[in-house]
């Protein structure tokens, strides 16, 4: 006898097997953007940008993105197809919501209050000499900061929220929506790639990169739990890949030893210095940082002037 649930998930491997992938139907290119943007934007915050400066590194969400697109199958239902996917990348209604960290300012409020039915209106200002929202209760203040937040645009909501990599996903209400229509059984991106992985090619995905550049690639495609390979003819680009696997990738234990071992390379060099005496004045002060500038040369006087933005060392 055969096992009709056996069967069932038999059939749906089959058809995810053959089946077209996402990308190649559709791809919600605005909203990748948007993301995309915001990402490169982002300076300090960005995840492998204090590795080194790589001019054309991609967007870690853009190659999410691909890879997911790629993974998941298209069906007969595009609009579905794109509902599920943007719920994948916490870009849906409910993954904005999740992802907003910032409150909205009363002006901002307001000004969309004055939008709203007079009915909505009502349940939220209160009239005087000005009107304000000042007097909401805590619920009240988080049920209009949603209310607001739902009517802005996609690019104005990215001020508001965290980036999809800087929270733990979709929910698991949404969960429990994804793998009900994808017939998948997975809780995290991780479990789901490697879910699709197996019933798309009979293994884990294998992303390969031969001009890795600055790692992007590589680096998501092993956070999502893809087997990552990536090689460059720049020894810079190689270096930068590999710092991205080993120390970005290589959590808290990896960082924790690499410290160690720059510590113990700080006291080593500053043991032999103080042997040597290298770096002493006459009170035998040695020193621990050192500044520089662009000096030039005042015509008139000889004196040498230092081209510093500001003579201030440090902010407390």
């Amino acid at each position: 006898m055969t096992d009709p649930k056996a069967a069932q998930t038999a059939h749906q491997d089959s058809l995810l097997a053959n089946a077209p992938c996402f990308i190649e139907t559709q791809f919600p290119v605005a909203k990748v953007s948007v993301e995309s943007y915001r990402e490169r934007t982002a300076k300090q915050s960005q995840t492998l940008t204090g590795l080194g400066k790589w001019w054309g590194r991609k967007p870690l969400i853009l190659v999410r993105a691909a890879l997911l697109g790629l993974l998941m199958p298209a069906s007969n239902d595009p609009e579905k197809d794109r509902d599920i996917f943007l719920k994948l990348l916490t870009m849906d209604k409910e993954g904005l919501q999740r992802r907003k960290s910032k409150a909205i300012p009363q002006e901002r409020l307001l000004e969309e209050l004055r939008r709203m039915p007079p009915s909505i209106q009502k349940r939220f200002l209160t009239s005087g000499e000005s009107i304000s929202v000042l007097n909401l209760d805590k619920s009240e203040k988080e049920e209009l900061q949603l209310l607001v937040f739902d009517r802005m645009p996609y690019s104005e909501k990215q001020g508001y929220c965290d980036r999809p990599e800087q929270i733990e996903g979709p929910s698991v209400e949404t969960w429990q929506e994804i793998n009900s229509y994808l017939g998948t059984h997975g809780e995290n991106l991780y479990e789901l790639v490697q879910e699709l992985g197996e019933r798309r090619f009979g293994h884990r995905p294998r992303v390969g990169d031969v001009f890795c550049g600055g790692g992007s690639i590589p680096f998501e495609a092993a956070r999502l739990g893809c087997d990552a390979f990536g090689s460059d003819l720049n020894p810079v680009a190689a270096a930068l890949t590999w710092g991205a696997m080993n120390v970005v990738g290589g959590g808290k234990e990896a960082i924790e030893k690499i410290t160690r071992a720059k510590e113990g390379i700080i006291t080593e060099l500053m043991d032999q210095y103080q042997e040597w005496g290298v770096d002493r004045n006459s009170l035998g002060w040695h020193a621990e940082y050192y500044l520089y500038c662009i000096e030039i040369t005042d015509p008139e006087t000889g004196w040498k002037i230092p081209l510093l933005p500001s003579m201030a060392i440090s902010v407390f």
